[in-house]
Parts: structure tokens; C-alpha cells; sequence
């Protein structure tokens, strides 16, 4: 008898240890012609048997190897509900990944391959008093208030090993760019205000100067044939959704944005992946009056003409030169002051700026004196594109505009053919 009661409490505390774990059979499938390196999958709790625990730690394997994971909550609910990881995976091939959800705690080191190194940072940050420029999740300020330079960067940041970006806090909403030597994460020291002795230890800079152009992929309004920034809006925000330290995603949102009988709000979401110069752009759109007029509404992107403006001993040999096709490519290469008011400290740069959005959302290509352009209409209130850049003092990068440009269709080709993900 005592032997029975003993079983049935063994199995009672199975049970109850196994309602506290979730492990599922992920099989990833790379259909493209080429080998992918860093290339992003994302498991989705709602892909999963049912999830109901509170989840506190996750591991991924791959032939009992652990690779590095991180648990993201991208509803901010306050709970996790994607496991995101980075596979290499050779052509035509298919890995396989076991992925286990759990609902205690794991402290495993760096070296047990539980998290991975540090190769993502993000933050968004004020200014004060004690030049301590404290982290903020999110800040929100009426549309008519001017709190540009209460933002410490200006706008919130986003960095991989590769390349940093930083969106500012205002009615240009402009991307600007940050490029290095080496590959490493530097905002943390430099802030995008690299100073003349970080310089010289090899730390990176600003690179890129937009002045009254759209910069690399800055998304613009689109009225009588040319670029608006976003200066009738109700509430303008930017948020930190998740970050490292394999991705980090950011969300920049204007509410109430305003024309003649007409009122949406906008939410742009940037993805920045470690291992990627690449960032991904999503836009959605809620139309709240002239939901007709709306499904005729036109935006804009694209590059900057870099350089265009500038002399030639600035431009240092580095003509400014691009192209925008209607297949969705627009790109540039040039040189010039990353900051007109610090020439003596900063040099000019030269850069390469590359934008891909695909077909689907394309109206039209322009070109103007500074830019080269995409018209673009959403689908569904929806759309998508990329943004890349190269700076020209990275150790392994592009130098000339003919590597640059060279690069572009594989790269176009490559985010176009995501590995496919199956959940079991």
C-alpha cells in the first residue's frame, strides 16, 4: 500500500516538474542559392503547444550544442512571447533546433552559450543635470514640443558589432549613421560623440551628415511631388520594444498625424540583428477619419546623394555618385563632413548608403538634387523595407563605390529569401 502511494506521488511530481517546461522541435530551412551567416529565427509561443507558465529562461540546442537565444516580450505585456536565436545554415539546407521553454531561472555563464556575447546595444536615453543621461523604455512628447536636445543622442540608438544607427526625436525623424574600425560595441563608450582622443584609439565616428536630404532611408511624408517631415502631428514617441543581445527592435510612432481630412497614427518599427549592417523597417498605419483617402496616400524614402554639395578637397577623390531602380534598389557613395560644426575635429567620411523596398510598394523612382527616391504606398496599411550603409574606415567592409554597389543585389537577394521556420 505504501509502495502505491509513494508511485502516484512520483508521478504526481512529474507531472507537475513537466508543467513547468516546453520543449519543441524547430526545423529551419534555407531554400536560397547562397550560404547565410547571422541570418535571424524567431519562435513564436503561439506557434507552440500551449505556453501556460510564466516563462523565465529558454535554451536552444542544435546537435546537443547550445547556441545563444534571448527571450523577447513583443506585446509589452510584461511577459515573453518570442524566442529569438541567429543560424548559420549552408544553401538548400535544413537545420534542426530544440528549443525549451521553461519556467525556473537558469544562471549559465556566457561560455555555456546560454545568451551569447554582448553584440547589440540600444538605448534611449535624457539629458539632466548631473550628466548622468539616465535609460528610458520610452519617451512621449506632444507634437508641438521641442525636446530634441532633452534626448541625450538625440533620439533613441541602436547598435550591432557592425554598425550603429540612431533615429531623432523630431519632426524630421531622420536615421543617421555611426561606422567603425572594428568590430565591437562602442556606443556604450563614445555615444555617438566620439571625442579627438577616442579618435585617435580607434573608436569610430558619426559618418553621415543629412542636413535638408533624407539621409539613409529616413521615412518621409509625400505632398506635391516632394519629402515633408512629420510636423502636424498630436504625439510623438519612441520606445525600446526589446533588445540584446542577439536583436534588438525599436518602435518610433507619431499619433495623430494630420492633412486635409485626414488623420492616422503611425508606428515604425526598426530591426537591427547582431552580425547584420542591415536594418529592417516596418511601418503600420491606423486611419482614424478618411479611411478612403488614406488607400491613396503616398510616403517616401530612399539615399542621400552624399557629397553632392561638397567640394572637391573635401570630397577627397570620393565622387558622389548612385542610382535608384525601379526593382527597388536606390544607393550612394560620397564623402563629406559627418558634422558641419565640428570640421576640425571630425574629417569627412566616406560612406556607402543602400536602400531596398520591394516592388510591391513602389508607385514611382525620383531624383532631385539630393536624393534618390522611392514613392511608396502602403499595403493594406502596411510595408516593409531595408536599410544598409558602409563606412569606408572599416577593416572589413566596402572601400569603393564599385564594391559597394557590387554588393547590393546578393544583399537585396538575400533579405528578399528568409529561411523558412517550422515549429513541432
Amino acid at each position: 500500500m505504501m509502495k502505491g502511494i509513494i508511485t502516484i506521488g512520483m508521478l504526481l511530481g512529474f507531472v507537475t516538474a513537466s508543467a513547468q517546461s516546453l520543449t519543441a522541435k524547430v526545423t529551419v530551412t534555407n531554400e536560397w542559392k547562397e550560404d547565410k551567416i547571422d541570418e535571424p529565427v524567431v519562435v513564436k509561443f503561439s506557434d507552440m503547444k500551449k505556453v501556460d507558465f510564466e516563462v523565465k529562461s529558454a535554451t536552444v540546442k542544435c546537435k546537443g550544442k547550445d547556441v545563444p537565444c534571448q527571450l523577447d516580450d513583443m506585446d509589452g505585456d510584461g511577459l515573453p512571447d518570442e524566442v529569438f536565436f541567429l543560424a548559420d545554415i549552408k544553401d538548400k539546407d535544413i537545420k534542426t533546433y530544440e528549443v525549451k521553454l521553461s519556467a525556473k531561472e537558469e544562471k549559465r555563464g556566457k561560455e555555456q552559450g546560454a545568451r551569447g556575447e554582448e553584440r547589440i546595444y540600444t538605448t534611449l536615453q535624457l539629458r539632466d543635470k548631473q550628466d548622468k543621461h539616465p535609460d528610458v523604455l520610452r519617451v512621449e512628447a506632444p507634437g508641438k514640443s521641442n525636446i530634441f536636445n532633452d534626448i541625450y543622442m538625440h533620439g533613441i540608438t541602436l547598435e550591432s558589432d557592425v554598425v550603429g544607427y540612431r533615429i531623432y526625436f523630431d519632426h524630421r525623424q531622420n536615421i543617421d549613421l555611426y561606422g567603425k574600425k572594428q568590430r565591437r560595441i562602442e556606443l556604450p563608450v563614445t555615444q555617438f560623440y566620439t571625442s579627438e582622443e577616442q579618435l585617435a584609439q580607434g573608436y569610430g565616428v558619426d559618418v553621415l551628415w543629412a542636413g535638408d536630404a533624407i539621409g539613409c532611408g529616413s521615412f518621409k511624408d509625400w505632398k506635391k511631388g516632394q519629402s515633408e517631415n512629420w510636423t502636424e502631428v498630436g504625439v510623438r514617441g519612441q520606445r525600446v520594444v526589446t533588445t540584446g543581445p542577439l536583436r534588438t527592435v525599436v518602435e518610433v510612432y507619431d499619433l495623430g498625424v494630420r492633412e486635409e481630412n485626414l488623420i492616422y497614427d503611425m508606428h515604425q518599427y526598426y530591426t537591427l540583428y547582431a552580425g547584420h549592417r542591415d536594418m529592417q523597417v516596418e511601418v503600420q498605419f491606423t486611419p482614424s477619419l478618411g479611411k478612403k483617402l488614406f488607400e491613396k496616400k503616398f510616403f517616401c524614402t530612399g539615399v542621400q546623394k552624399v557629397g553632392e554639395t561638397a567640394d572637391e578637397a573635401t570630397r577627397k577623390g570620393h565622387k558622389s555618385q548612385g542610382f535608384v531602380k525601379k526593382e527597388g534598389l536606390a544607393a550612394s557613395w560620397g564623402c563629406d563632413y559627418p558634422d558641419m560644426g565640428k570640421k576640425q575635429q571630425w574629417a569627412p567620411e566616406p560612406v556607402g548608403l543602400a536602400v531596398y523596398v520591394p516592388k510591391e510598394y513602389i508607385s514611382e523612382t525620383k531624383e532631385d538634387k539630393l536624393n534618390y527616391l522611392f514613392v511608396v504606398q502602403p499595403t493594406k496599411n502596411f510595408l516593409r523595407y531595408f536599410v544598409s550603409f558602409c563606412a569606408d574606415k572599416e577593416e572589413k567592409g566596402f572601400h569603393s563605390p564599385k564594391e559597394w554597389f557590387a554588393s547590393l543585389d546578393e544583399w537585396k537577394d538575400n533579405v528578399s529569401h528568409p529561411v523558412k521556420v517550422k515549429v513541432e
